[in-house]
C-alpha cells in the first residue's frame, strides 16, 4: 500500500470535497486519478460481491466512476440530502443492476440474482461493509508509511494472515514479543486514525 499525492496533500488527508472540487475541471487528470485511486477498489469489490464477473466488474467500475463524475458536474449531488457514500451507493447499485441484467445467466441462476438484487437492504449492508473496509485499508496505507517495513510486515503476517507469532518472529528475525508489540502498535494507530479518515473519505 502506498500513499498518493494530490496537490501536495496525501490522498488519505484529501477530503472528499477537495477530490470532488477537482472533478469540476474535466482537464484535471491529477484530480481524476486521485478520485479513481480512492474509490475504484471499493467499487471493484462491491461489483464482484454483487455477482459480476471480473471483466464485467472492470466495466462496472468505469461506468460508475463516470456516472458519478458526470452527475457531480451536472450539480446532481446535494450534500444536504445525504452523505457522499450514500449517493455513490445509489449510482453503483443502479449501474451494477444494469450490468447484471446483461449478464448471460441461465434460468434459476438468473432469477436468483435478479430477485436478490431487487431487495435493497442486503446490498446496502454489503456496501456499508465494503466502505468500512476501504476506510480501514486507507488507515493501514498511511500507517505503512509511518512505521518500519519490518514492523508492518510482522503485523500483516501475524494479525492479517493469522500466522503464529513464533513463525513470524523466525521469518523476520525478531523476538515473539516484538511481533506482539508490532500488532499492538498498529492496532492502536488504526484506532487513532479511524475517526479522521472516516471524516474525509
Amino acid at each position: 500500500m502506498g500513499s498518493h499525492i494530490l496537490a501536495g496533500v496525501t490522498l488519505i488527508t484529501a477530503t472528499s470535497d477537495s477530490l470532488l472540487a477537482g472533478l469540476s475541471d474535466t482537464s484535471d487528470q491529477t484530480a481524476w486519478q486521485a478520485y479513481v485511486e480512492r474509490y475504484r477498489p471499493l467499487l471493484w469489490r462491491y461489483g464482484r460481491r454483487f455477482g459480476l464477473g471480473a471483466a464485467e466488474a472492470e466495466d462496472f467500475c468505469q461506468d460508475t466512476l463516470l456516472a458519478f463524475a458526470e452527475g457531480y458536474r451536472a450539480g446532481r449531488y446535494d450534500r444536504a440530502r445525504g452523505r457522499l457514500r450514500s449517493w455513490l451507493f445509489g449510482i453503483a447499485r443502479n449501474v451494477a443492476l444494469k450490468h447484471l441484467q446483461r449478464t448471460p445467466l441461465e434460468g434459476a441462476e438468473r432469477s436468483r440474482w435478479l430477485e436478490r438484487a431487487a431487495g435493497e437492504d442486503p446490498f446496502a449492508a454489503l456496501w456499508e461493509k465494503e466502505w468500512r473496509l476501504a476506510v480501514l485499508r486507507a488507515c493501514l496505507g498511511e500507517i505503512e508509511r509511518e512505521v518500519e517495513p519490518q514492523t508492518f510486515r510482522a503485523f500483516c503476517l501475524f494479525a492479517r494472515e493469522g500466522r503464529a507469532a513464533a513463525e513470524v518472529a523466525a521469518e523476520l528475525d525478531m523476538t515473539e514479543n516484538a511481533v506482539f508489540c508490532a500488532r499492538q502498535r498498529i492496532v492502536r494507530r488504526v484506532r487513532e486514525l479511524l475517526p479522521s479518515v472516516e471524516a474525509v473519505f
